[in-house]
């Protein structure tokens, strides 16, 4: 009669306990489903005001909605490629109908208190197809220009395929450029909405990409290779560009909220290897000397500066 008692109790024990971590796990639904997350935008202000971190861009709003581009790269025509029949300072090269290099016989000098509107002008005045193209920046470490292709207004940064990179002297006098192009996105457009800038700037905050006392100066839409396909071809997905101090940039997948790394100087080290590469497979004329000669020196000086 006890024995059956006591497991009478239990059973009660168990029946109120079960009861006890339902109304638990109901509480607990209801208040995440009302409170404010940790997450929030509240909250990110709150976190990068504690670090001293201010936001001086202005981010973009309203519906925020992209899509994909599958790309592969173009192949310059005759008719295209007869623009340099007008041009009286350029020594031209084209291989595989698709990389251009091109001598400038005379170099160009860019003027001491050159911005960026100037240097743009100056380089795309001498460029083929040259409304494709923005400019990026300056490289100061390998003595670059960069000007990344654009597609729908919007630049893809850092691929091999859609890029200018003009090589400057130690005078900062432009010597030579190459030239790539990706072709046209024949894909379905089928647009998706965008994270927030605000949640890129998170990821980088959580990522310890921001530290104290920066400042997003600059927040940008633009694409960036996700990956490739057969044939050559390659993805390239929307992605934010948060620039910090004005002078650093970080990128982030704006449909999957992913940082993505890259690194500016590995680019172009990579850039004129590639480069070397191609010009090494030309018959040996003087364009292709002086071409090797200096980029070679490019890639030495950088490595012994390291």
């Amino acid at each position: 009669m006890q024995w059956k008692q006591i497991k009478t109790l239990f059973i009660l024990c168990f029946l109120v306990l079960n009861v006890y971590l339902s109304l638990m796990l109901y509480e607990k639904e209801t208040q995440s489903e009302y409170a404010m997350p940790e997450t929030s935008d509240a909250t990110l202000a709150e976190q990068l005001e504690s670090e001293n971190i201010s936001i001086s861009a202005d981010l973009p709003n309203g519906d925020l909605n992209q899509s994909n581009l599958s790309l592969n790269q173009k192949s310059f025509t005759e008719e295209e490629l007869s623009f340099f029949d007008d041009t009286d300072n350029q020594e031209v090269e084209v291989i595989n109908d698709n990389f251009i290099l091109s001598r400038f016989e005379t170099p160009i000098a860019i003027p001491e208190d050159a911005d960026g509107s100037i240097i743009s002008d100056m380089v795309k005045s001498n460029l083929l197809l040259a409304d494709n193209y923005r400019f990026s920046g300056w490289n100061t470490e390998m003595n670059v220009l960069i000007f990344f292709q654009e597609k729908n207004d919007l630049p893809i940064y850092y691929n091999q395929n859609g890029i200018v990179l003009v090589y400057l002297n130690d005078a900062n006098e432009m010597i030579f450029y190459t030239q790539t192009m990706l072709g046209d996105d024949e894909s379905p457009v089928e647009e998706d909405s965008l994270i927030e800038p605000m949640m890129a700037i998170r990821a980088l905050f959580n990522g310890n990409r921001l530290q104290n006392e920066d400042e997003i100066t600059e927040v940008n839409i633009g694409y960036h290779t996700r990956y490739p396909l057969e044939k050559g071809e390659q993805v390239f997905s929307p992605t934010w560009t948060v620039t910090v101090n004005d002078k650093e940039n970080f990128y982030v997948n704006a449909l999957e909220n992913r940082i993505v790394s890259n690194d500016e100087l590995t680019f172009l080290k990579e850039s004129v290897s590639s480069t070397i590469e191609r010009v090494q497979k030309l018959e040996e004329s003087d364009l292709t000397e002086f071409m090797l000669s200096h980029l070679n020196q490019k890639l030495s000086s950088n490595q012994q500066s390291e």
